[in-house]
């Protein structure tokens, strides 16, 4: 493995563990990356959330179910396909959202202050690299 793909791969787990552990409890990941997907897509058929977040399509039924029972999402009839459901966020969901983005914000805010002024500036240049990096 290349040693840069290495160190990225090995900081992009550990930067995303500590965002887990301090966001705020009670929602699953798998929840939360399919309220994202929608927040960022739009309404979508359960099938495309399923294949979006690489989960199997009845266990993304019965997330999506446990998502509408709890009002942060809204499912209705496709109108091409009768045999789909179109799923979409509520602005419960995009509250909820919202707020697990503000907390994770929040967590690196905090992390961002205790560096010297050099790193903060080596980060906000490797944004460009990092999005090129995720559109590819």
């Amino acid at each position: 493995m290349d040693l840069l793909a290495e160190q990225l791969e090995r900081r992009v787990a550990l930067l995303s563990q500590v965002l887990r552990a301090n966001a705020p409890r009670g929602r699953s990941v798998g929840a939360l990356l399919a309220l994202r997907r929608l927040a960022d897509d739009g309404p979508l058929r359960v099938t495309d959330l399923a294949a979006g977040e690489l989960v199997a399509q009845p266990t993304m039924t019965v997330l999506v179910n446990r998502l509408a029972d709890e009002g942060l999402v809204r499912k209705s009839p496709h109108a091409d396909d009768a045999r789909a459901v179109l799923v979409e966020l509520t602005d419960v969901g995009r509250a909820e959202l919202a707020a697990v983005r503000e907390a994770r914000a929040a967590v690196l805010e905090a992390r961002l202050a205790r560096l010297d002024p050099s790193a903060r500036a080596a980060l906000t240049a490797a944004l460009p690299a990092l999005d090129q990096l995720l559109a590819t």
